[in-house]
């Protein structure tokens, strides 16, 4: 069997288990580890040739370097385990050690003006970053949307329903998602009764019957924050951590956080499966913090 033999057949077994975004993730890495060792033999694959190959990749960051180690755990374990291979090589792997890294929100100006450069011809995009701002919900989450899963109505906003990690549902509320739910009621009026909510645009190389693709909208984001910077270079301050979409869950969690929702109802509404991932949001609040202790003085007086 030959390394891409073993990537296309892993790949297929699990299609149907691992998200669209994991599936890319994994079908990259293993096709990198098959131009490295373009000629080797997927039973010849030994934990000397399994480290070389992280070892040319070392300077990448701890998180791609881990995402990496985990494609070649995934791929390699599947594989003995269904007896397409005499053993498991990653066994041997030293695992990658990732530094703990707080959670990065932005500004509430920061996003203002994130959303405000968006054009207004593009009502998929300013839908879906709201969506992801006023819900805090994942990226991943976002795409699989479907119009089923959308439920609106007059007295609270209504839910939505979400595939997260693991293939868990959970509904996420509108309540407090007005600018959501506003967008939601005008993109729906464009879009038939099933289908993804967030499609892709065939005058661009995309299907309007499949959920838009993740580079698709890394692309569109670029553009957008790059328009915000030149509008309002003051408020986007030279800073270490790039800005990503991802940063805008972040900033939903650390909101919800300092407005008094308890980490029980955050957990729940981030999708955390403990609350130790949640309470990473509540340390790095230090104004909240500061207002309860002098509020605690306050009360004490």
């Amino acid at each position: 069997m030959t390394l891409q033999e073993l990537a296309e057949d892993f790949l297929a077994a699990n299609q149907h288990r691992l998200s669209s975004n994991t599936l890319r993730a994994y079908g990259y890495d293993l096709g990198l580890l098959e131009r490295e060792f373009p000629d080797m033999r997927a039973e010849a694959v030994t934990v000397v040739h399994l480290r070389a190959f992280l070892q040319a990749t070392a300077e990448l960051a701890p998180s791609t370097l881990a995402r990496r180690q985990a494609t070649l755990r995934s791929c390699f374990a599947w594989a003995y385990k269904n007896d397409l291979l005499p053993a498991d090589p990653t066994v041997k792997l030293e695992p990658v050690r990732l530094p703990e890294r707080n959670p990065r929100p932005l500004t509430e100006a920061q996003v203002e003006a994130i959303l405000a450069a968006i054009p207004t011809t593009q009502k998929r995009n300013r839908l879906l970053l709201s969506l992801l701002y006023e819900t805090g919900i994942r990226v991943g989450e976002a795409l699989g949307i479907l119009i089923s899963h959308v439920h609106l109505n007059d007295r609270d906003g209504g839910y939505i329903r979400v595939v997260g990690k693991g293939d868990c549902e959970r509904i996420v509320p509108l309540i407090d998602a007005p600018r959501t739910v506003r967008l939601l009621r005008e993109m729906l009026k464009t879009l038939s009764t099933v289908g993804p909510l967030f499609r892709g645009d065939s005058r661009k190389g995309g299907s309007a019957a499949e959920a838009l693709d993740y580079t698709t909208l890394y692309y569109h984001f670029e553009r957008t924050l790059e328009s915000a910077r030149q509008k309002k270079p003051a408020i986007f301050p030279p800073e270490p951590e790039p800005i990503t979409i991802h940063r805008l869950r972040h900033t939903y969690a650390t909101q919800k956080l300092r407005d008094g929702v308890p980490l029980p109802s955050v957990r729940k509404l981030l999708g955390h499966k403990n609350l130790q991932t949640t309470l990473r949001y509540a340390e790095i609040d230090l104004e909240t913090i500061k207002q309860q202790l002098v509020e605690a003085r306050k009360r004490r007086r």
